[in-house]
């Protein structure tokens, strides 16, 4: 919700200060509390249920992708060289005395 709150907003920020409103408005009535609540709920369940229906979509086109494109059994690997960075952790610290 705050990642289309925040997209609506640049659209149109007539619609965030309607939200804001809406909000207010429910935090002082009951029935206004009531009414959001199930506007945010019916909204929830709506964006639920598409995106369970978006995840059975890409279900069902993976493994006909896989199919179609097998890899290669022989491909050469080259390994991989780690890098080690200097790190702080690794230099004694000064701290002014000898020992």
């Amino acid at each position: 919700m705050p990642k289309q709150l925040v997209f609506k907003a640049i659209k149109s920020p007539a619609w965030l200060v309607a939200v804001c409103f809406a909000l207010w408005f429910a935090a002082h009535s009951f029935f206004a509390f009531l009414f959001v609540s199930f506007a945010v709920a019916t909204w929830i369940k709506r964006s639920i249920k598409a995106s369970l229906k978006e995840d059975k979509m890409e279900e069902t086109k993976a493994p006909t992708a896989a199919v179609a494109s097998p890899a290669p059994a022989e491909a050469k690997v080259t390994p991989i060289k780690r890098q080690y960075a200097k790190s702080a952790v690794v230099i004694p610290l000064k701290t002014g005395t000898d020992d």
